[in-house]
């Protein structure tokens, strides 16, 4: 059922141990475009970034039920990256991209990749694109499948970025100790230093994509 742009979809929470799809016990998920304060309270508390990202975002939840007592799930955020070479990058115009996802735990019976496919379609109404793009971290133990289930396909590795690490084991952008260096007019080394802070090299991340329509010049 589609009602207003939203979502409700059925979807069985137990399934018989031999594969066998009949529920006992649905759960009426629905997904719904949610404002940024959500997204943003949902994705600092669930997203290993621990944070949201800035600028033009289209968000989406995944609720357990339509009604008042559905508990959100899952959120997803869609929005332009920080690249502005990559839509040239991919022979296309127009490209956005999944820049957060993440859910609650424990994990329910609902796939992330349907929600990534029913998402995707409605966001395509609010925003022109040609392709989808996602990052997967193997910093963080992802490879993407997710995407792959939502018929992304592999479109080789980012190159690796130099970041930091605090006294705590925690990974910092690097522009924190740009910005430190710059207030205190010195070098980004002593702010390094006074940040108790090193440089590390991440892992390249796997880029996927999923183009809406034929790529220019086929």
């Amino acid at each position: 059922m589609i009602s207003g742009g939203d979502v409700t979809v059925t979807y069985p929470l137990f399934q018989e141990e031999n594969g066998g799809s009949t529920p006992t016990s649905p759960l009426q998920f629905y997904v719904s475009k949610i404002v940024h304060e959500t997204a943003k309270n949902f994705v600092e508390r669930w997203h290993y970034s621990g944070r949201i990202p800035t600028g033009k975002n289209y968000c989406f939840g995944l609720f357990t039920s339509k009604d008042l007592s559905g508990k959100l799930y899952a959120v997803i955020v869609y929005g332009i990256g920080v690249n502005p070479y990559q839509a040239s990058f991919l022979g296309v115009e127009n490209i956005i991209e999944i820049k957060r996802m993440c859910r609650t735990e424990p994990p329910l019976k609902f796939p992330l990749s349907r929600f990534i496919r029913l998402t995707s379609k409605m966001v395509s109404k609010e925003f022109d694109f040609d392709c989808i793009v996602a990052f997967a971290d193997p910093d963080q133990g992802h490879e993407g499948t997710v995407y792959k289930a939502s018929g992304f396909i592999l479109h080789g590795t980012t190159n690796q970025e130099i970041h930091l690490l605090d006294e705590n084991g925690n990974k910092r952008h690097r522009r924190v100790a740009y910005r430190h260096a710059k207030r205190n007019n010195q070098t980004i080394q002593q702010s390094r230093i006074d940040l108790r802070m090193e440089r590390v090299k991440t892992a390249a991340k796997y880029r996927w994509i999923r183009f809406a329509r034929r790529r220019k010049n086929g």
